[in-house]
């Protein structure tokens, strides 16, 4: 919960500091596809984004997770939305957690639900494409920290034990 507080309460304080950042000569391109990893890629994966207005982005993603097929799909509110570097907001629904033992198949799921986080965007002035760093908090189901726990406590070797990340890049 700390590290979240001291995140967000990071990223306030870009839009305070905008004022010395060069502008981009250019809005960011209105449809993207890209490659990448976390959540809002489905896993490692692909996300297409579409960009209606410059501070609302919608995202679809999806990716292998090792477990299987993830998808997810979202809102993104970009607060600078013409500037180099843009602190935004998302909201998104769909895959935020998968536990995969090997050798095990009934512990093997992929659960999904809501994810809402804070991160940068960053693009070059003379390119379309960008990088976006963000920070994620997926709300998990109680049955998917149920599953966690029972998963936690088996000690049997060669088990490989995954969990989905909350990091995005």
């Amino acid at each position: 919960m700390r590290a979240w507080l001291v995140v967000f309460s990071s990223l306030l304080g870009l839009p305070a500091t905008h004022g010395q950042e060069k502008k981009a000569p250019t809005e960011a391109a209105s449809f993207t596809v890209g490659i990448g990893g976390g959540l809002d890629f489905g896993g490692l994966g692909i996300q297409v984004s579409s960009r209606p207005e410059p501070p609302l982005n919608l995202f679809a993603g999806v990716g292998y997770n090792f477990g299987g097929l993830g998808f997810n799909g979202g809102i993104a509110w970009r607060a600078l939305p013409r500037h180099i570097v843009c602190p935004f907001l998302l909201g998104m629904f769909g895959y935020n957690a998968v536990i995969a033992l090997k050798d095990k198949k009934e512990f093997k799921k992929i659960y999904y639900g809501p994810t809402a986080g804070a991160g940068i965007e960053v693009r070059a002035p003379n390119w379309r494409g960008h990088l976006e760093l963000a920070v994620l908090y997926p709300f998990r189901s109680k049955n998917s920290a149920r599953t966690w726990r029972t998963c936690r406590g088996i000690r049997a070797t060669g088990i490989s034990l995954f969990q989905a990340t909350s990091t995005s890049a």
